[in-house]
């Protein structure tokens, strides 16, 4: 009686640890798929977290961009159409102004005037009369100075005490200047007073049978010019060769020394304004035009950036909550679903899904579950077939290449041994090194240039069977030597084409090529013969590669589904056929991890 409830105690002791140690390994399971289940929603929030982040952020980068390729090409566009309309407006009017000042120097009146006043040495009516009838024509307004040969003033157009000694003497230094010109030539210059406008002068030598007898001066005043061009809604500088400026729209834009220095096109400065500028130069007159559209900054790019990095901001923030409260109820169901692959994966591949969502994830755990439950049933008899498979038809496809090889090499050599010992005994030791390596199972795969030895071997004894019969060019680039194929893949495609090409020829000419495209070997028997039917070769390349293929072409059928098993679905036969002409058959066989992996 006692041994039996002690017996009963220490059963129930037993059955109390056995059940503590299930729970606790339920437990312990229960907290690992929890916590799976936490970190799979943390990891889904946080991925659509930030997918939605980036979204939110390279909308807003390709918003700002577009604003400001936009508002910069709108920019752009109106300022140098602007400045473009500007130069084309200063380059009119100096030209125009150039033109109609040079056209009165030179116009026989005023030469044939100049001439009396500076012989007649005080009869300067005709002259001004003259002058002034020019003058008031004249957009701009000129005045004009009349010297003598040693450059000093004999008349003048200027009022009483506005001819200046400076001026007087900068006009003595420039018909010095002008001495050396020829007839039909003006001299340019820049006279500058400090504190006005300075005016541009046009100076002509006056000749009296072939020599100077004095120099007329035109001033074109400054100050006219930019009145002149007041209402003009743009800035513009025009200087001479040496940056002297001849006109300049505001007096800031001049130094000093009445210099501007300006650049070709683009944002400059001038005391802190900033212009946009666009210039030509004018070689045939000497001078340069600056076009100068006032650009300042803008303060409408600032606050569109402001307005679209808050837009941004906001569809940020908004974006960011409608996804976490989308994939909270989703990332949980996740995360259960991941759990329950986690344990089929590592710790019982028996194990089903289980979820009792009732909605679309216990569908797919549904589905889940029959799908491991074929895998399972079919994985085992799959492999077993695929390897009894392979194996069968690799050792029936390399066996059957074996016999038409050996049968017509035998013939040969029988034919031979009547004639010329010494040849056979030769295409013997041929023959005998094609079968010991055709037999040779230690390896399936060999290098294109090995195998392209016994190849050489085996057009050897074809050619000593047909003579000049046959003939045979081999072309393999260099880079093709180290790729595999199949042993002597070559050779039953050569023996087709000798069998079927002296069927209706008497001479037959084989070319094999090869060439690398990529990864892929490109190899290629091609014969002179008479090919076969367009229908036939065309139901040839349907069925090639095909498990499954009737008796006709059963050797191309056997290399095809060879190099199909051997290298995969890209590598193959297919056939180019020339009813009447030739027939090519053009081998792939893709070298995986490139060249050199033998």
């Amino acid at each position: 009686m006692y041994e039996k409830d002690a017996f009963a105690r220490e059963r129930r002791f037993s059955s109390a640890l056995r059940g503590g140690s299930a729970n606790a390994a339920w437990n312990r399971r229960g907290f690992h798929m929890k916590w799976n289940e936490k970190m799979a929603t943390g990891i889904f929030e946080q991925h659509l977290r930030r997918m939605v982040a980036k979204k939110i952020l390279l909308l807003l980068a390709v918003g700002i961009a577009l604003f400001l390729v936009g508002l910069y090409a709108v920019t752009l566009g109106a300022n140098s159409t602007n400045a473009s309309d500007n130069l084309q407006m200063l380059k009119k009017v100096y030209i125009s102004l150039y033109q109609k000042n040079r056209d009165f120097l030179f116009d026989k009146q005023t030469i044939t005037l100049s001439e009396k006043a500076l012989r007649d040495h005080g009869d300067f009516a005709d002259l001004n009369y003259w002058f002034q009838e020019f003058n008031g024509k004249c957009s701009v307004k000129n005045e004009v100075i009349l010297s003598n040969y040693q450059g000093r003033v004999v008349y003048s157009s200027y009022e009483q005490g506005v001819l200046s000694d400076y001026r007087v003497n900068y006009n003595a230094a420039i018909c010095h200047n002008a001495k050396e010109l020829k007839p039909g030539q003006i001299y340019n210059a820049v006279y500058y007073d400090s504190g006005n406008y300075s005016d541009y002068i046009f100076v002509m030598p006056v000749y009296s049978d072939g020599a100077v007898l004095g120099y007329v001066s035109l001033y074109l005043s400054g100050d006219d010019w930019n009145f002149y061009l007041l209402n003009y809604n743009y800035d513009g500088a025009i200087t001479d060769d040496k940056n002297n400026v001849i006109y300049a729209s505001k007096p800031k834009l001049i130094g000093s020394s009445n210099k501007f220095y300006g650049q070709e096109n683009g944002i400059c400065y001038y005391n802190d304004e900033r212009f946009w500028m666009k210039s030509e130069s004018l070689p045939e007159y000497k001078v340069k035009i600056f076009s100068l559209v006032y650009y300042p900054k803008n303060s409408a790019l600032l606050i569109g950036l402001f307005v679209i990095t808050i837009m941004g901001i906001s569809w940020y923030l908004l974006a960011n909550w409608m996804a976490g409260s989308m994939a909270k109820n989703n990332a949980m169901r996740i995360g259960q679903l991941l759990s329950e692959i986690r344990i089929i994966q590592k710790e019982d591949q028996a194990h089903r899904i289980c979820m009792d969502t009732q909605d679309e994830f216990n569908e797919v755990a549904v589905q889940i579950n029959s799908m491991l439950d074929s895998i399972r049933d079919l994985h085992g008899r799959n492999t077993e077939l695929l390897q009894l498979k392979n194996t069968i038809e690799m050792s029936q496809l390399t066996a059957q290449m074996n016999p038409h090889f050996l049968y017509n090499t035998l013939e040969i050599i029988r034919n031979l041994a009547l004639f010329d010992g010494e040849r056979a005994e030769k295409l013997i030791v041929q023959l005998t090194q094609i079968l010991r390596y055709s037999i040779d199972k230690s390896r399936e795969d060999v290098l294109l240039e090995e195998d392209m030895q016994y190849i050489r071997d085996y057009l050897d004894i074809q050619k000593c069977r047909f003579g000049d019969r046959l003939s045979c060019t081999v072309n393999i680039d260099a880079d093709c030597d180290r790729s595999n194929i199949p042993k002597l893949v070559l050779q039953p495609i050569i023996e087709n084409s000798i069998k079927y090409g002296f069927r209706k020829k008497m001479n037959i000419k084989i070319e094999i090529r090869g060439h690398m495209e990529g990864n892929m070997l490109v190899l290629s028997v091609k014969d002179d013969g008479f090919g076969m039917p367009e229908e036939d070769a065309s139901s040839l390349n349907n069925s090639l590669g095909k498990a499954y293929f009737p008796e006709k072409s059963y050797g191309l059928h056997n290399i095809s589904r060879r190099l199909f098993l051997r290298y995969g679905e890209e590598s193959g036969i297919h056939i180019v056929n020339h009813q009447g002409y030739s027939f090519e058959v053009i081998l792939k066989v893709i070298q995986p991890g490139g060249r050199d992996h033998v």
